[in-house]
Parts: C-alpha cells; structure tokens; sequence
C-alpha cells in the first residue's frame, strides 16, 4: 500500500470514528445545574485570572502598568454581578463544587455579601485609572475583604 493510500485510509477511517463519536457526545449534554455550577466557576476563575496581576502590581512583584491595572479592575467590576446568576436554586448540587448549602439557606446574607463584592470592585474600578497606587491597595483591600466574608461561611474548602 502506498503513502498515499494509507494517509486517505486513515483520513477516512478518522471520519468515521468521528460520525460515530458525535451522537454519543450528543447525547451527553450537561443537566441544567451542571452548566449553572460551570458558569458560576468559570465567573470565579476570571475573577481571580484578574484580580491577579493587580495584587502583584500593589505588592510591587511585577512593574506597574496602569493601563492594564486600569483594565483588569474594570473587568473585576464587570465580572462580580454576574455572580449571584450562578446559584438559583436548583443548582445547588449537579456537579462538583465548593458552594455550601448554607447559600440557599441564607440566600438573603450571600445576596447582601455578592452585593458588597460588587460594591467594593466598582469602587477599585473607579480608583484604579488615577493611578494611586495608595488608593488602589486600600480599594483591592476592600474586594479582598468581601471576597473572604463570603468564602469564610458559604464556600467549602
């Protein structure tokens, strides 16, 4: 057999094993609460991806860049009310997560926390373009402080 006609036999060969993966994959889509609980950890992940480089900056581990300091604190503040979408009440279990029943039990206290989160990224994003790196620590404080009143009860280590 020659190169050529193995690379089109095995070409074809992956096409089919292809057509036959892509209804069983159909048929695997995730529950509802599994897509909830997966956007509510992927919010959580672009929170961290970008409050990140901002506690570097403040700590002096990497240069300031305002410009980038500006944008991830903007992004942080676009990010945070998105959170309270990823827990309605029939994701509380689906998939594997850290979040505690308590949520749910006390939904009005993790709504006033969500909030606060909201409140004190709003505030970096203001701050963070005047380039008061003064103002800025104190702003990423207060996220950081929210941040921690929430996980200290609602989020399971």
């Amino acid at each position: 057999m020659t190169a050529a006609r193995l690379s089109v036999s095995a070409l074809c060969a992956a096409g089919l094993l292809a057509a036959l993966a892509v209804p069983a994959l159909a048929d695997e889509k995730p529950t509802k609460a599994q897509w909830t609980i997966k956007y509510r950890q992927a919010t959580f992940t672009l929170l961290a991806w970008n409050i990140g480089p901002i506690s570097s900056m403040v700590k002096g581990e990497i240069p300031v860049d305002q410009a980038r300091l500006a944008l991830h604190a903007k992004r942080l503040a676009e990010l945070s009310p998105m959170i309270l979408e990823g827990f309605p009440a029939d994701a509380k279990t689906g998939a594997p997560n850290k979040a505690k029943p308590e949520i749910w039990d006390n939904f009005a206290d993790f709504r006033a926390k969500a909030t606060a989160l909201d409140e004190a990224t709003a505030k970096l994003a203001k701050v963070a373009p005047g380039g008061d790196m003064k103002a800025i620590a104190a702003g990423l404080g207060e996220v950081g402080n929210a941040c921690k009143s929430c996980h200290q009860k609602y989020r399971a280590d």
